[in-house]
């Protein structure tokens, strides 16, 4: 029995490894948090990967940006984890107004890795912002 418990062990790792290859997060930055002001434009909750899109523009310390907003794709995590986050398939709705920080894509495109996202009712979800070093306070969407 001791043998089988092994071997389905060594089996379960192996099938593992293609995933954690597929999960390589190299394409983004992870030494910066950029935040994005802007609108949802939508929400895409499916696995592997959930998808964010907004029209939106970085913050400039706290203030909306004088930048002229863009589109934004993000890829977030996986929907079982998004909804321990309390982000269900109606929680980001298109028209929202809504604060997103991410991890930027390393090549300077327009996308990211999810961190948060702060709704319009001011509640984050995600990673705790003061975890990224920013104040709650001044992320409210506008």
């Amino acid at each position: 029995m001791r043998k089988l418990f092994l071997g389905l062990a060594v089996l379960s790792a192996l099938a593992a490894t293609p995933l954690l290859a597929h999960h390589s997060h190299a394409m983004f930055d992870s030494t910066k948090v950029v935040v994005l002001r802007g609108t949802m434009l939508s929400f895409t909750n499916m696995n592997p990967h959930a998808w964010i899109s907004i029209i939106g523009a970085p913050d400039d310390n706290g203030k909306p940006s004088k930048k002229k907003p863009e589109r934004w794709d993000i890829e977030a995590t996986a929907p079982m984890i998004l909804a321990m986050q309390g982000i269900r398939t109606d929680t980001l709705k298109p028209g929202d107004l809504v604060t997103i920080a991410i991890r930027p894509l390393r090549d300077g495109r327009n996308g990211g890795s999810f961190v948060f996202v702060v709704t319009p009712d001011g509640v984050p979800h995600g990673a705790k912002p003061e975890d990224v070093g920013l104040d709650l306070a001044n992320l409210k969407p506008s």
